[in-house]
Parts: C-alpha cells; structure tokens; sequence
C-alpha cells in the first residue's frame, strides 16, 4: 500500500468533437478496448502503484461513470477507510453557473475535502487517456529529484491542442508551451502530475484570489515564475488522448496492433474493470472473423475482419463488418454490410443496411439508435 500518494481524477466537461459518443456520458467512462473505460487506464495506474485513496471530481454526464465505478470494488479500493469517493459539483456559490471553466475552479470546488487528505503528495490526472503508466516509476523519481511537481510527459506526437514542457540537462523544465497545436520543440504533457499536497492548496489559493481557473496557464506558470522548477518524467509506452471521433476510431483500430496491447496491458500492472460475468463468444460455422478483438458474449455468424466487438454484439449470418466498433449489446442482423462504422450501445443495424464511412469520418450510430 501506497500511503504517501492519493489520486485525484478530475472528469470536466467532455470534448464537442466526440459528439454523439458523449451524449450521454463523459469521455472518461467511454467505452474502449472492448471491455474497458478510458478511466480505467487511470484507475489501474493508480492501483498498481498501491495508490488505495482515489478521489473523482466530476462535473456533468456522469451517470454512466457512476454506474461503471460503483463503489470501487473491481479496483480493490471499496474500503471502510480511503478507498474510491465519487465527488459531483458542490461547493460552489449561488452565482456559480454550475460549469467548471478549469481544473482549479474544479478543485477549488471540493476544497475541504483536500484540506482533508493525510498524504503528503498527490496525483493529479485527467481521465480521458489510453495509456499504462508505470506510476511507481513516476514517484520514485519524484522522490529521488527532491521536486515539488512532477510532470508525466509523452514524445507521441499530439495533433491536439495541448501543452509542452522542454526539460534541461538535470530532467527539469520551467520552460512552457501552452496550446501547442502539433509536434515541436521538448515533449507534451499527459496532464498527469504529482505533487505536494501543501503546494498544490497553495496553489489552489493563489487561483482563488486572481480568479484563475486553469492548472496550467495560471498555477503552473505562477509556480515557474516564483522560481518553481517542473520535474519531467517522460512515458515511452504507448499514450493517446481521446478528444473526438477521429482519435477514438483510430486508437481503437490500434488496438489491433500485437506492440500497442503489449504496451498498454503488460503483464506486471494489469488494468481492471467493472466485471460482468459472461458466457465465452459463440462461433458459428458461417462466421469468417480476421485480426479482431472480440469480448466474451458474443454471438458471431457472419464476417468481422479488422473490427472491435465489446460484450453481447451479436453479427447475424451474411452481415460483413470491417474496420468497425460495435459496442456493447448492440445487434448487426443479417446481411448488413458496415465499412468504418462505430456503433454504439444497444444499437440495432437492420437487415440489408449498407453504412459506410472511411478513417477520417467514421460513421457514428448513437446508444440504442435503430438503423
């Protein structure tokens, strides 16, 4: 057990370019891998730290993410003392509109409860990232470099918006790049963190008094400017962050890639999930499937080549699906034909329909769509 580190999860506002596959959910719970939520990757990198105390501040859409947590149990961290706490917005004054503008309104939101924590570092993360994060490493560097902010970085190249860290000679940065919107110079951050929980209320109160809302345009440039220094811990696994339709498609069919499982399940930090307890995927004898991934549940008659099926997916004799993601318990009837189609939970593809799209604009049916 890790009793020096607490994890802090903040799920905001989900990104508009993931449209329909957010429309009833945040990003954080969205469905990936065939059986997982992106928040899972955070959880488990926590848990195989031997993190035991998580908190997850959450804004709206949660509903979904709440069902998939529950208490915690499937992380082992449902626990009479610690363990998982699902925090919702509160806090906030009358005036407030009830949407966070940044991290540090987010945070500030739920104040006492980090005034609260016995650690003396925490780990602040988004939860919207498919990446296994070997955290154990990220503290012992932490530790060993004496700094007050550790930043987990990645050299994946990040097409996004997103913001950069360029580390000197002794693995420390204060200089920034906000809003980078492609590769340059120094390596991007995963917006994952560790830091003193002293500093990180410091910080939080210096937010307060300038209303700023953002970590990194306002704390963090603050933190450099007094002289601060900005550890760099740079991730060389596999990293990508989920912020439209296009990321999930493509990161989804790289998960068909033997080196992108390996990075993002070794063997030595598992990622756990919500269990569901399923019957192993039938085959029938007219079901063709090549190169791909397939969950338990499943009932398989036609032809799936190059596709994700999450649990429950049933693909009817005749229908043909490439280069797709079905979600859970969704239904493709006979002799549909589906090229780059993502479709979403308790969807139903009809007999004979024909969808297609292509990698830079896959077809999108939304949760429980008739088609």
């Amino acid at each position: 057990m890790n009793n020096d580190l607490l994890g802090i999860i903040y799920t905001l506002r989900s990104e508009p370019a993931l449209s329909e596959l957010v429309a009833n959910r945040n990003s954080a719970s969205l469905p990936f891998c065939g059986r997982y939520r992106l928040i899972d990757f955070t959880l488990s990198s926590l848990v195989n730290a031997g993190v035991r105390e998580v908190d997850v501040i959450m804004e709206r859409d949660y509903q979904s993410l709440l069902d998939h947590l529950s208490g915690g149990k499937d992380w082992n961290l449902a626990r009479r003392s610690g363990g998982l706490r699902l925090l919702p917005p509160f806090g906030l004054p009358e005036s407030h509109s009830g949407t966070f503008n940044g991290c540090m309104e987010a945070l500030q939101s739920v104040r006492s409860v980090i005034q609260s924590i016995t650690q003396d570092n925490v780990v602040l993360t988004t939860g919207d990232f498919a990446a296994n994060i070997d955290l154990a490493a990220v503290q012992a560097q932490h530790i060993a470099s004496g700094a007050e902010i550790t930043a987990v970085c990645t050299r994946t190249d990040t097409p996004y918006p997103h913001h950069r860290l360029i580390p000197d000679a002794d693995g420390f940065s204060t200089h920034l790049i906000f809003s980078n919107g492609g590769p340059g110079e120094g390596v991007a951050v995963t917006e994952m963190y560790i830091m003193k929980k002293e500093l990180l209320l410091q910080l939080m109160e210096y937010c307060a008094d300038g209303a700023k809302a953002h970590f990194h345009r306002d704390a963090l440039t603050h933190f450099v400017q007094i002289g601060g220094k900005v550890g760099v811990y740079v991730h060389e696994g596999y990293f990508r962050r989920i912020t439209s339709v296009i990321d999930y498609f493509q990161a989804s069919m790289e998960t068909l890639r033997p080196d992108v499982m390996n990075d993002l399940f070794p063997a030595d930090r598992p990622v756990r999930t919500k269990e569901r307890a399923e019957v192993s995927t039938y085959y029938s004898e007219t079901a063709v499937v090549k190169n791909s991934l397939i969950a338990d549940g499943c009932y398989i008659e036609g032809e799936v080549e190059d596709c994700v099926l999450f649990r429950g997916v049933r693909v009817a004799k005749g229908a043909k699906l490439k280069n797709c993601i079905i979600m859970q318990d969704a239904v493709v009837e006979s002799d549909a034909d589906l090229r780059c189609v993502i479709a979403d939970k308790n969807a139903l593809i009809s007999q004979s329909c024909l969808l297609a799209g292509n990698e830079r604009l896959p077809v999108v049916v939304r949760k429980g769509m008739h088609v």
